[in-house]
């Protein structure tokens, strides 16, 4: 892209020229030392647009992609008024109740109000006596080893140092 003097350059140069490109270009090329300058249609539209709009600045420079609409302050205060109410409410749930998009309602649970979803796992419960039993055999197997190692696949275990028999 070119700077602010370059544009303003570039529009007085077609002016003074006739409205001559060729002529411009080889101007701008002398005064800026570009090895190439712009070419015929980007001095022409940009020419159009100083007489359009009397400016030469970039309009897209802060309004450049797509507007945000979906993620305002509202719709994040609704989405989690809605999560307070009730937590276990679907992300399908709460789109419907918003009125907004799915993926919309999914990004503002992810990354304006950091929420993540998760199942919860129900393991089956373990008894006190099966507890009991499992530190007896850890309890009973590291005085196994502390007293005289074990032996796995051709290998020997000595507290943690491995001995090929």
């Amino acid at each position: 892209m070119y700077s602010i003097e370059q544009r303003v350059f570039l529009v007085l140069e077609y002016h003074r020229l006739k409205e001559s490109p060729t002529a411009t270009r080889r101007s701008f090329q002398a005064r800026f030392n570009f090895p190439e300058g712009p070419d015929a249609k980007t001095i022409r539209t940009l020419f159009d647009k100083f007489q359009r709009t009397g400016s030469v600045t970039d309009g897209l420079v802060g309004n450049v992609g797509r507007q945000q609409t979906a993620v305002t302050p509202e719709n994040v205060a609704t989405v989690s008024g809605i999560i307070q109410q009730n937590p276990m409410s679907s992300v399908r749930r709460i789109a419907s109740e918003t009125g907004l998009k799915r993926s919309s309602t999914q990004k503002i649970l992810r990354k304006s109000l950091h929420m993540f979803p998760f199942k919860i796992q129900t393991h089956q419960a373990i008894p006190v006596r099966a507890v009991q039993q499992r530190v007896d055999f850890a309890n009973q197997m590291l005085t196994m080893i502390d007293s005289e190692g074990f032996a796995v696949a051709g290998l020997q275990m000595k507290h943690t140092e491995w001995i090929r028999e």
